[in-house]
């Protein structure tokens, strides 16, 4: 246990006096193969290697996929649509906000992305029916963590990059679980919303025409359908997503500008590179811990101390918890999950269920302080200090580990559909 210490203790350091997350665990990673004798050159070997893999490339694909969306005239027909559910219902653009984040995460899988992409729309119309600006940014960065859970899921991708599990299964096992999620937001916004009076008697706001709508809405569908049923896999199905959004924005809602495409691909590559860059790190950090045995050290530590697979899921429930508040949603996955896969296998617990928990529950920590992205995501979006958008987003974050926290203690919330899908 003495390297993983170490490694804690070097992280920490480099992440307290604000070094960027690649170059703490770069260092780390070197600095411990210094420590431990090992040649160097592993370092480099290990980065270079880890992102040789071509499950990895739907990364791109559906961040790509999610830029022509924007560009294409189909996230503004979504909300229009949607809004046409909730009209006169307290708090109605706010619930349009978090079921609009859901119909976006369909498609996208990306946290930041749905918060952006939904935010631009919905925001400024939120503050305009006279919604709080903080608490407007809380419902926007909330309806965000909807991305990585409900498939396809850009988190799940890596994590099933990285063990070996099914990326299909791991989607699957994603629905009923964001769905969920996305229910209890819905209902903590109408509850705050009557409280307060939110969208009650206000001027309604027309989003645009919905005129093909239909090709938005039968999107995620089909995306879901095609993995799940074996015609493509994640990463083909991702490349179709670019193709298909394209397709219709350019010659259905004849919306998408060619001109644009250029910064569209550059957001989406410099998006998935800072991801490809913390896969490489932390690999290598990754390798180390393996190297000098940690994950064994963690089973064995975990067995005794933990007699009954509940009590694993609960314990894993709050380490999960912790790290993701102090730790961005992928190098927390890429660390822990050489170290946790020793304790699932030897407490018998279904890898396709812990490998959808544990990146749910990471991902809950993008609206957790004190490192949530999201939330500093929704400060710069409302301009309001830190501690009002945390008060506001305080009942969303309660609501969505609840429903985590109930997942680990009936795991068919997550299981039902791959076991029926994939005979698991």
């Amino acid at each position: 246990m003495g390297t993983l210490l170490t490694y804690l203790a070097l992280f920490g350091g480099f992440f307290a006096f604000g070094v960027p997350i690649v170059l703490s665990l770069s260092v780390a990673a070197v600095l411990m193969l210094m420590i431990n004798g090992l040649d160097l050159q592993i370092f480099a070997n290990v980065f270079v290697r880890s992102m040789d893999n071509f499950s990895l490339t739907a990364m791109f694909f559906f961040i790509l996929a999610g830029e022509i969306m924007n560009g294409g005239g189909m996230t503004r027909r979504i909300v229009a649509a949607v809004s046409r559910l909730v009209r006169g219902v307290p708090g109605g653009l706010a619930i349009i906000a978090v079921i609009s984040c859901a119909l976006f995460a369909a498609i996208n899988g990306s946290a930041i992305a749905t918060a952006i992409a939904i935010g631009a729309i919905l925001y400024p119309a939120m503050v305009r029916q006279g919604y709080g600006k903080a608490f407007s940014a809380a419902v926007i960065a909330a309806g965000g963590i909807i991305g990585p859970i409900i498939p396809p899921s850009i988190p799940m991708i890596i994590y099933g990059a990285t063990t070996g599990d099914s990326i299909a299964a791991l989607f699957a096992g994603g629905i009923i679980l964001g769905i969920l999620i996305a229910a209890a937001e819905v209902v903590v916004v109408y509850l705050i919303s009557r409280k307060r009076g939110y969208g009650v008697n206000v001027e309604e706001i027309d989003f645009g025409k919905t005129k093909g709508v239909v090709w938005a809405l039968v999107f995620p569908v089909f995306i879901f359908a095609s993995i799940v049923g074996g015609i493509m896999t994640a990463t083909e199905t991702s490349a179709f997503a670019v193709v298909y959004a394209w397709v219709v924005g350019t010659f259905i809602y004849r919306e998408f500008k060619f001109r644009d495409f250029a910064a569209m691909v550059r957001r989406a590559m410099l998006g998935s590179g800072m991801v490809m860059a913390i896969v490489g790190a932390a690999s290598a950090v990754a390798w180390v811990l393996t190297y000098e045995r940690v994950p064994q050290d963690v089973t064995i530590a975990m067995v005794n101390g933990l007699n009954t697979p509940t009590l694993f899921m609960v314990a894993s429930f709050a380490i999960l918890l912790i790290v993701g508040m102090i730790m961005d949603l992928t190098p927390a996955i890429l660390i822990l999950t050489p170290i946790f896969m020793g304790p699932v296998l030897a407490f018998g617990v279904d890898p396709i269920y812990f490998g959808v928990f544990f990146c749910s529950v990471l991902s809950a920590g993008l609206i957790t302080p004190p490192v949530g992205t999201l939330i500093f995501t929704g400060c710069s979006t409302c301009g309001r200090p830190l501690g009002e958008v945390v008060r506001e987003m305080t009942p969303f974050i309660v609501a969505v580990y609840i429903v985590l926290f109930v997942s680990a203690l009936f795991p068919e919330i997550i299981t039902f559909i791959p076991r029926q899908v994939f005979r698991l």
